[in-house]
């Protein structure tokens, strides 16, 4: 450990950004998920209020009447995170541009490629998503950077994924068949509106899904 902290301060990018992601699994990602639970928790506290038909801003409440509210409990932040490796950057960035002009939906899409050397980025990031989109490839199976995310995103904090395909000859192999075996992909290597027709509908599909467990 003492010599991956030692390449974590080295200038060789791709050696520290390495040892950032390493040192993140092994120090510091247990306790990071366990602040977020504690969180988690503390935001859907029930409180009781009693309703005050003084200060009501209508005049139509019977004098017998009382209101008892409960506030409901803070919903998470409904965003959408695209996970993709820094390699095949052209098919991501134009799934976040049509979701961008479509302004229906917040997506994270990391554009300047921090996830790959602040971890705690990433995990801030699927915190705050309802749905990871996966982008997967050759070049996202063999990335460590990419299976730190997936895993975080799927295996840690059962965040519902929807994996894309972006690249014409690959067969998902190894951590990440395990991960997306049981999904329905979304081919993007051939049609590109028509594959962007059937993520809208699984998008809509997953929302429709987290709505009935929030209730």
């Amino acid at each position: 450990m003492e010599h991956i902290k030692n390449l974590s301060e080295k200038k060789d990018k791709y050696q520290a950004s390495t040892a950032n992601r390493i040192l993140w699994k092994v120090e510091d990602e247990a306790e990071f998920i366990l602040k977020q639970e504690k969180q988690i928790k503390q935001n859907r506290m029930i409180i009781k209020k009693v309703f005050d038909e003084k200060k009501a801003i209508y005049q139509y409440v019977r004098g017998d009447h009382r209101f008892h509210l409960d506030d409901q409990p803070l919903p998470e932040i409904f965003d959408i995170m695209i996970s993709y490796c820094q390699d095949d950057k052209k098919i991501p960035n134009e799934i976040y541009n049509r979701l961008i002009a479509a302004n229906f939906y917040r997506v994270s899409f990391d554009k300047d490629n921090t996830h790959s050397s602040y971890p705690i980025a990433m995990a801030k990031t699927v915190e705050q998503s309802a749905i990871i989109i996966l982008c997967i490839s050759a070049k996202y199976r063999n990335s460590y950077a990419c299976r730190l995310e997936a895993e975080y995103a799927t295996i840690k904090r059962k965040r519902p994924i929807i994996p894309v395909k972006i690249d014409f000859e690959y067969n998902p192999t190894g951590w990440l068949k395990e991960i997306i075996e049981k999904e329905n992909v979304i081919d993007f290597t051939r049609e590109f509106n028509n594959a962007y027709a059937q993520l809208m509908d699984r998008i809509n599909d997953v929302y429709e899904e987290i709505n009935k467990t929030n209730k």
